[in-house]
């Protein structure tokens, strides 16, 4: 791990609760403007937490075999009142024991999504020895193992139901591989009946999950952990979630 100085452009606001809270629009382009990275209860704990923050972030960024993004200034019309435009200067040299920690067992998410089901197909990817993302799945009946995969498929050390679908660098590249393989394999052998029991047994589960959400919302209201009202609103969010 390098300790190189990296600085990017990012503005600090005072938000609603009167705490303030540091943005990377520039960095983070799909949400930047929305989420922040950072939050503290002055100007100065936000900055202090938005380098480590940033720094974590381009350790992930690096994890994931990519380069690491230029710094992108921010315009000026961009900037409404109540907006400070600064630069965040970090290294991964006062973080370096936590980012490693961190790192260890770090995955990501693959989805692709069956519009006609309403379902959603999962891959989740974990780096392997040589650097590269394992692409691993589970989401197989026994009957498609014997159809989708011969003996030579390999399967993960640590999670023996999940098998290594193939391994990639690059996250755009794991997902293009994993399109391919619901496109030619699993949308062209699975059958409509298929898709209906798991869409059922989906439905299943989640009304199973909400139950237990409010059994553990009753039995906070009887330790008195929260209140009856407090209690309304986790319930009405469950309802909605």
């Amino acid at each position: 791990m390098n300790f190189e100085k990296y600085r990017y452009p990012a503005i600090i606001k005072q938000e609603v609760d009167g705490g303030f809270g540091v943005y990377f629009p520039t960095l983070f382009s799909k949400h930047g403007w929305e989420i922040s990275l950072s939050n503290g209860r002055t100007k100065f704990e936000a900055i202090k937490e938005a380098k480590k923050k940033l720094a974590f972030s381009l350790a992930g960024i690096l994890d994931d075999n990519e380069s690491l993004p230029k710094p992108i200034p921010i315009q000026l019309e961009s900037i409404s009142n109540g907006m400070e435009l600064i630069d965040i200067e970090t290294s991964f040299h006062p973080y370096c024991d936590e980012i490693k920690q961190h790192l260890i067992g770090r995955h990501w998410h693959i989805t692709f999504f069956i519009e006609e089901y309403e379902e959603e197909i999962e891959a989740i990817a974990y780096k392997n020895n040589q650097g590269l993302w394992d692409i691993l799945f589970e989401d197989y009946s026994k009957t498609e193992e014997e159809l989708f995969f011969d003996s030579s498929i390999k399967k993960h050390s640590e999670k023996p139901k999940s098998i290594i679908l193939f391994s990639a660098e690059l996250r755009n590249e794991a997902q293009e591989k994993f399109n391919q393989f619901i496109q030619n394999v699993i949308l062209k052998y699975r059958t409509k009946k298929e898709w209906e029991e798991r869409r059922k047994l989906r439905v299943k589960m989640e009304q199973n999950f909400k139950q237990s959400i409010l059994q553990i919302i009753d039995e906070k209201v009887k330790s008195g952990e929260i209140t009856e009202d407090e209690a309304l609103i986790l319930r009405e969010i469950n309802k909605k979630s």
